[in-house]
């Protein structure tokens, strides 16, 4: 590491670091509760935050957009996490980012934007300035599903290009502890006798709905649920299976790893034949008999920004991830919760995308899941 470059460290570590963390921790706040129909996301033209967003130099820099690379990043930075707070999503974002910012010596504000299965987030990706003052992250298969279900109008999820992909996370099953199920058989029976008749998952439309109809509706699983009900991301699925407002819910390992270590709630199966390393113990759906689904079972976390961004401004922000990645707050907390942890480059992250719109429908009936989730 250079002088240069240690100084920008220290100077954020003592003049900017605190500021940093409290607008990463605080900021989601503004895109939670519900869908942020007051505005409060942007939609308005605001960006959720108290207005300074630089474009006019307020935060004391020049003005510019950096556009040129030369001298991105000047400004604060926002990272769309297009969930509720609490998911895997969102924590790999609170635990990377603050690292993210330090690199590059400005803050990020992560701001939550739920809603329409994570759309309504990955539009605003789509629809920022190309100048890498805007990115955020969503994990194909999930938002590939939810955009080939209910595709938008006016924008196109394969705008977007690659900054970098930063994890595998798989689905797992998760239970209330109260029903006593030891592994995905003994949720099949509840169903069956109709013990049971609510699953729990995110959003009608999205990834987890999709999983829950192949699960009802492949004869060799017959998960025969009645009410698909959905939340608006992983945290408060897990939080409504803890309660027993759901039985059973659908979402992903990094999602319920603390109610899990808290006994509130069970985990029953994982989704992926490759099992799961926060979870290690728990014996995947292959392991237990069913079919392989791993084209949907598991998600491939990425990080994306709008499609006409420079090269530069993508390689700068990817290059600061990857060392973000490799930093000890984040290996450390990669080792003691399970999360993996893996650096991937852009064009990494464009062919993950390229191949969900690609294999999803050669698996997957489309049309006959649109209307089923619809």
């Amino acid at each position: 590491m250079t002088n240069d470059r240690m100084s920008r460290r220290n100077l954020l570590r003592y003049t900017g670091g605190a500021s940093t963390i409290g607008i990463a921790g605080l900021a989601g706040c503004s895109g939670n509760g519900g869908d942020g129909g007051d505005g409060s996301d942007g939609s308005d033209g605001s960006d959720g935050s108290d207005g300074s967003d630089g474009s006019d130099g307020s935060d004391g820099s020049d003005g510019s957009d950096g556009s040129d690379g030369d001298d991105y990043p000047s400004r604060r930075i926002e990272y769309i996490v297009p969930f509720s707070e609490g998911g895997g999503t969102d924590t790999y974002a609170r635990t990377i980012m603050p690292e993210v910012s330090e690199i590059l010596g400005v803050p990020i504000q992560i701001n939550n934007v739920p809603g329409s299965a994570s759309l309504r987030g990955a539009g605003q990706m789509v629809r920022a300035e190309p100048d890498g003052y805007t990115f955020g992250g969503f994990n194909p298969p999930s938002t590939p599903v939810s955009y080939m279900l209910n595709p938008a109008e006016d924008w196109e999820l394969t705008d977007l290009r690659g900054v970098a992909g930063y994890a595998r996370t798989p689905y797992v099953v998760y239970a209330n502890p109260d029903q006593g199920y030891s592994d995905l058989a003994a949720a099949i029976e509840a169903y069956d006798n109709g013990d049971i008749t609510n699953i729990g998952g995110q959003q009608r439309g999205g990834i987890v709905n999709v999983i829950a109809e192949i699960m009802k509706n492949n004869d060799d699983y017959g998960v025969g649920w009645q009410n698909y009900i959905g939340y608006d991301g992983g945290g408060p699925l897990v939080q409504a299976v803890a309660s027993g407002e759901v039985p059973v819910g659908i979402t992903t390992d990094a999602s319920g790893l603390s109610a899990a270590a808290d006994d509130r709630v069970d985990v029953i199966a994982v989704l992926s034949s490759q099992g799961s390393s926060v979870f290690p113990d728990v014996e995947s759906v292959t392991t237990q008999g069913y079919p392989n689904i791993d084209y949907v079972g598991q998600l491939t976390r990425c990080m994306w920004m709008p499609g006409e961004t420079p090269d530069s401004v993508v390689q700068t922000m990817s290059s600061a991830v990857e060392e973000a990645l490799q930093s000890e707050s984040v290996q450390s907390w990669s080792e003691e919760t399970g999360n993996i942890i893996q650096y991937n480059p852009p064009e990494f992250a464009d062919q993950v995308l390229q191949d969900a719109f690609e294999q999803i429908p050669e698996n997957v009936d489309i049309e006959a899941l649109r209307e089923a989730t619809s």
